[in-house]
């Protein structure tokens, strides 16, 4: 009787152990996710908001009939529309798909859906909050790169020519007041992203606590190797990692944030988050709209534009000695920083309730 108790107090402390240490786990997760979300707050609501003000004054249709034809011109209007539009992956995609049916060449569409996903206003403002300004520039830099690439790899792969012009109901907007068509387009971005956007920060949050940061040595290597092969090995690499998470553009930040805080190189970092597009439900989209001959040869060509901006990036980053600090927003809770932040998100917090609530529901 006396090694019983002896067994039971065993377990018993056994058990008392792994309740705290799930506890201690737990906490720690909640903790995570409401850092990222608290420091994401107002960068997410001013890059919807600044977004959708934009979009309410631009001509639609008027851009879209310039379009038709690859050129310098052209390429530059479609990247600009691209900027200022949707930050939804299925959202980008359809109105990629309604491009076509206007008339868009291949080349001018794919700079739309790359501006869209990798340069677009709350893409970019989400980089700064989470990576820093000279992250940010980098990924300027490395979208830029990547869409002309694209660009002209939709041209040598001879892309299929464009569609005759057919009317699209999607691009039919009704007359209405700027403020109004702005905040419909802000009720309707939160809809169609706010999912996304909260599995990328559990995810991010669940990686940052319960994957060993040796990991990501073991996937990417160590972010101290150079040359082509290992710039190469990381940018296949962060392809890869996207396609297995199924994230969006705008969430995928925070899990890249993750990465980036446990050493993954520039490279990997900018080939997850260029490669949004080559999931499999964006394929599978892709595959619904063009057929799987068209959709293949847009994956190659995503793709080969992908490695070849990321192998750049890290050439020029090496080539002109520039370190990228690697900070930790989530440590970032004191001092002026901490004030500003929550200036920000109470002043945002109540913007986004008033566009939210003002605007009315659109049918995509």
């Amino acid at each position: 009787m006396k090694n019983v108790g002896k067994l039971d107090e065993y377990y018993n402390s056994m058990i008392h152990w792994a309740v705290r240490f799930f506890s201690m786990v737990v906490v720690d997760f909640l903790y995570t996710l409401a850092m990222l979300v608290w420091h994401m707050l107002w960068p997410l609501v001013f890059g919807f908001s600044l977004s959708a003000v934009i979009r309410s004054y631009v001509p639609g249709e008027m851009i879209i009939r310039r379009l038709g034809e690859n050129g310098v011109i052209s390429g530059l209007i479609a990247t600009a529309f691209g900027a200022v539009s949707s930050v939804c992956n299925y959202a980008t995609v359809g109105m990629g798909h309604t491009l076509r049916l206007k008339g868009a060449s291949w080349g001018n569409t794919l700079a739309y859906m790359i501006a869209s996903t990798n340069i677009g206003i709350t893409m970019l403002i989400a980089v700064y909050g989470f990576l820093g300004p000279v992250f940010l520039n980098v990924m300027v830099v490395a979208g830029l790169i990547f869409l002309v690439l694209s660009y002209l790899l939709s041209i040598v792969f001879t892309m299929p020519a464009p569609e005759e012009p057919k009317d699209a109901d999607a691009m039919a907007m009704k007359e209405k007041n700027n403020w109004q068509a702005a905040c419909d387009y802000f009720r309707d971005d939160v809809a169609m992203t706010r999912k996304d956007i909260l599995t990328g920060f559990v995810v991010a949050s669940a990686v940052s606590v319960f994957m060993p940061p040796a990991w990501w040595d073991v996937i990417f290597g160590s972010y101290q190797d150079h040359g082509v092969m290992a710039w190469g090995w990381n940018a296949v690499m962060g392809i890869i990692v996207t396609i297995i998470t199924f994230g969006c553009s705008i969430g995928n930040v925070s899990l890249a944030a993750v990465m980036w805080w446990h050493g993954v190189s520039s490279g990997g970092v900018m080939a997850f988050l260029l490669a949004s597009l080559l999931t499999f439900p964006m394929l599978k989209v892709t595959a619904g709209y063009y057929g799987m001959k068209t959709t293949i040869k847009s994956t190659i060509v995503l793709s080969l534009g992908i490695i070849l901006s990321c192998l750049m990036i890290d050439a020029l980053l090496q080539a002109y000695s520039i370190t990228l600090v690697r900070n930790n927003v989530i440590t970032m809770t004191s001092g002026n920083g901490m004030l500003f932040t929550v200036a920000m998100n109470i002043a945002f917090a109540i913007l986004a309730v008033l566009m939210y609530r003002k605007g009315r529901k659109m049918s995509m």
